[in-house]
């Protein structure tokens, strides 16, 4: 058996420091006065329904019925005074209440 000998890596030089600055500081978001809007639709690519806020990219959360996102959503509705919620048909086309 051989002994292996551990290769000495050059050291790396050191950047000078810069004077570090403050981060600055980003504003407390603040709560919109406007209602949030709520979606119920079908996805196609893996067939679950989403609850998705408007104007958000993601879903909020993913559901294997519709039952079960209409269901979850209405805790949603009443966390935010004045939401409301828009269902979709699983075509995508509005449904009427």
């Amino acid at each position: 058996m051989g002994i292996f000998s551990k290769k000495e890596e050059p050291k790396k030089k050191e950047a000078p420091k810069e004077e570090s600055k403050p981060a600055a500081k980003k504003p407390a978001a603040e709560k919109s006065d406007k209602p949030k809007v709520w979606h119920i639709t079908k996805r196609t690519e893996d067939d679950k329904w989403q609850v998705k806020a408007e104007g958000n990219e993601k879903a909020t959360k993913l559901f294997r019925t519709k039952a079960e996102a209409e269901e979850y959503v209405k805790g949603l509705k009443n966390n935010n005074e004045g939401s409301r919620v828009v269902s979709h048909k699983k075509t995508g086309e509005f449904q009427k209440k």
